[in-house]
């Protein structure tokens, strides 16, 4: 059961590291050049990138533990 809820949370926080990182990077295009990447979207990226690869590794975790338990089952 704990594994079930890794692997939900994992697939919830690549989405938001999807969404935090995607917004990040378009805020200068979606501007017309009015921010800059040294503006503040370069931290926003990082810190989206960041939450993307725990919450990949988490996600990863999860499905080798539940595909592991269904195994035994």
């Amino acid at each position: 059961m704990l594994w079930k809820i890794v692997l939900v949370l994992g697939i919830l926080g690549v989405l938001l590291g999807l969404a935090v990182t995607g917004a990040s990077v378009a805020l200068p295009f979606a501007t017309d050049g009015r921010v800059g990447w040294d503006e503040g979207p370069i931290f926003g990226a990082i810190g989206g990138g960041l939450v993307l690869v725990v919450a990949f590794l988490m996600f990863l975790l999860g499905l080798v533990f539940v595909i592991k338990g269904r195994k035994k089952a």
